[in-house]
């Protein structure tokens, strides 16, 4: 199979042509550092991406705080992330960097707030 990548490693975005079957990679064409083909391997056999979201905030001044996994995930987990997210509630006050789930589909997966909510005041 054959298939072209835009690199987004650094800001060179090479189009990167790679030729490979399953995971067993034959050529790697159009890299111009060796970010490029690292960037491109990982793609083929080990798809990360960093989870955003939001989670439901109860007594907080904004209803809603987004969150993020400090690390990328592998990419397989994307969906499944997303159904958990949508379940889980957090009581205000939450901080920038707060962890508000832990250990998802006992992977080591976090996610961690990515901005301040108040206490709402009543």
């Amino acid at each position: 199979m054959e298939r072209e990548y835009t690199c987004i490693i650094c800001p060179n975005g090479c189009q990167i042509k790679v030729e490979y079957e399953g995971i067993s990679i034959r050529s790697i064409k159009g890299d111009e550092c060796p970010k490029g083909k690292d960037y491109v391997k990982n793609e083929i056999t080990n798809p990360l991406r960093v989870f955003t979201g939001s989670v439901l905030v109860e007594n907080g001044d904004f209803s809603l705080v987004g969150v993020k996994t400090p690390l990328p995930i592998p990419k397989k987990y994307l969906k499944k992330v997303g159904e958990i997210t949508r379940r889980i509630k957090v009581e205000a006050p939450v901080t920038i960097g707060q962890v508000v789930a832990f250990n998802l589909l006992d992977e080591k997966i976090d996610l961690v707030a990515t901005r301040e909510i108040e206490k709402k005041i009543i």
